[in-house]
């Protein structure tokens, strides 16, 4: 007979949940908005908080993470509200789930499993969902106590268990069977990416990054008049989507939207969507997306920029974006910020003339640092002339030379190093290390 698991069960919609709060020694006490978060997460699985508990201790209790005390708090209030459901804002260990579980009689889930599952939601692509589910086996790893025979299912034949090999041995091979699996599925569909990014190569790119519900999406709509589909939940984009800065400039101007930042983002997610990340890795510019509305926001921009460190990203150019002006009530915090972050721009993608004015920036940066170069190609070489006509500005055209072309042109770094054999000169600009053609 199959036991089934009682760790971390999927969250169900409708239901109302008993949040939990806990503030350690020497922590900065941010209690109230660290909850404030919680209940979003919670509504973008559409759970309801019916209740809080919050506690303030020294260290964490091994057997409960809160003392005694507060665990029959939990358990009283579960029965008055009639809630089956307790959400610790902390990452639990598995007995300590377990414990919980069975002193106050409810379901009890960790921060790190409610984001784990709205991103298993929000997953739309098969590299996304492929993502998603290494994260969530790494993360159940840990915190199983029952028969993981499902694994077993998807693999085909019945689950067999070597001499002496306990149900939980069983159980934790499938999952690392099930994770290697996952992570050669993932290796091919990543070198699929990383083709696709090759032939953007000569493309000018953009990646806006930010604190998830900042309004990224909404920025890459108005300003590639893409009409991508903005939602107010958090982690709604999880995929990085590419689009041309529209109008069309010439060499074309890339954006890609990428999956938001969180206040103690699992560990585990930010390893398996390093390949999405790679978007932000590969761009020429960064837009750092602020919600300026927030209470806390500037914790937000903190937990952003650690995460742009983490992954190798924090020296690329960056604009602060701060975005949702419409709604920020003090007229002062524009020139406040503006004092403190020089390469900044204050907008709400609501308004035309701000989107009109962010793209014309982004325009003005690539143009400030395209570099001026005569090049000479095959007048016949179509692939040559192709690329040229696709990713330089021109500026002259001489076909006047015997068999050969001849152009004037601004051109990406990036570019310049493509068409390297074919340069004849570079006039003085930020552009250094051609080989020149002799």
């Amino acid at each position: 007979m199959t036991r089934e698991s009682t760790t971390h069960p999927r969250p169900t919609e409708g239901r109302v949940a008993i949040i939990v709060g806990v503030l350690l020694a020497g922590e900065d006490d941010t209690l109230a908005d660290d909850l404030a978060e919680l209940t979003q997460l919670l509504a973008t699985l559409k759970i309801q908080v019916g209740g809080r508990v919050v506690q303030k201790r020294q260290k964490v209790t091994p057997r409960f993470f809160v003392g005694e005390g507060k665990v029959d708090d939990i358990k009283l209030l579960a029965e008055q509200l009639g809630s089956k459901l307790v959400i610790f804002d902390r990452t639990l260990s598995g007995p300590q789930v377990r414990n919980l579980e069975e002193a106050t009689g409810c379901e009890v889930q960790d921060r790190t499993g409610v984001i784990l599952e709205i991103f298993a939601r929000h997953a739309r692509t098969t590299q996304a969902k492929t993502q998603v589910e290494i994260a969530r086996l790494e993360y159940m790893m840990p915190r199983m106590t029952g028969a993981w025979s499902h694994l077993e299912r998807q693999r085909g034949g019945g689950v067999q268990r070597g001499m002496g090999e306990k149900q939980i041995e069983v159980d934790r091979r499938l999952a690392r069977e099930r994770m290697s699996r996952l992570r050669r599925q993932l290796e091919g569909i990543q070198k699929d990416r990383q083709n696709q990014r090759k032939a953007r190569l000569s493309e000018l790119k953009v990646a806006l990054v930010g604190y998830t519900n900042s309004g990224k999406t909404s920025i890459m709509s108005a300003v590639t008049r893409a009409n991508v589909q903005a939602e107010d939940v958090l982690f709604a984009t999880l995929d990085a989507s590419v689009r041309t800065l529209d109008p069309s400039t010439r060499p074309k101007i890339l954006l890609s939207d990428t999956v938001g930042f969180i206040r103690n983002l699992p560990h585990a997610l930010v390893e398996s969507f390093k390949s999405t990340l790679d978007e932000v890795l590969e761009a020429d510019l960064l837009l750092h997306v602020v919600d300026a509305s927030h209470p806390n926001f500037r914790a937000q921009m903190q937990t952003t920029a650690d995460v742009l460190r983490e992954i190798g990203a924090g020296d690329i150019p960056t604009l602060m974006v701060f975005n949702k002006l419409d709604k920020v009530a003090d007229p002062v915090l524009p020139k406040i910020l503006k004092a403190a972050y020089k390469n900044s721009e204050f907008v709400s993608a609501l308004r035309d003339d701000d989107m009109v004015r962010l793209r014309r920036y982004i325009i003005k940066y690539f143009e400030e640092n395209l570099v001026r170069a005569t090049i000479e190609v095959p007048a016949d070489d179509q692939s040559l002339l192709s690329l040229i006509y696709k990713s330089c500005l021109i500026l002259e055209t001489d076909f006047s030379i015997q068999d050969l072309a001849r152009f004037e042109v601004r051109a990406s770094p990036a570019v310049l190093a493509k068409l390297h054999s074919h340069v004849v000169s570079v006039a003085e600009g930020p552009f250094q290390g051609l080989r020149f053609k002799d």
